[in-house]
């Protein structure tokens, strides 16, 4: 069964979204964010790509629905706040966690009870990892 997830940046523009599929728990996309993503032309290029079944560490290695299976609709969605963003994660996704990059570093909401008692806030991506590590 997969663990869907969204990731999103928080820029002027407002939040820029996407759904990742597969392995979206902290301990695969949380560490692969954390190591990987902390680029912020690397994450734009990322969320340029839309929607993806799997994350990888690079952006070659990623399986993204319109450019590696030839899907449509599959682009980066912009919402206007965090309330939309995780209406948008909750409702529209299905999604277990939301990884938002904003003000130079990574945030996580947790829905579930990963990181202890759901805080229902987002918190930094380094604490939540240590958190569960």
């Amino acid at each position: 069964m997969a663990t869907r997830s969204v990731i999103a940046k928080l820029d002027d523009r407002g939040i820029q979204a996407i759904y990742c599929h597969n392995d979206g728990y902290l301990s695969n996309n949380g560490k692969i964010l954390d190591q990987h993503y902390r680029d912020e032309d690397n994450i734009n290029q990322l969320l340029a790509e839309g929607d993806c079944s799997s994350l990888k560490d690079t952006i070659s290695d990623t399986i993204f629905y319109a450019r590696d299976r030839g899907e449509d609709n599959k682009e980066a969605v912009t919402l206007k706040d965090e309330t939309e963003l995780l209406e948008h994660a909750f409702q529209q996704c299905d999604a277990e966690v939301v990884y938002m990059f904003a003000y130079g570093t990574w945030y996580v909401y947790d829905n579930s009870t990963t990181i202890g008692d759901a805080s229902y806030q987002f918190i930094e991506l380094d604490e939540a990892l240590y958190t569960v590590s």
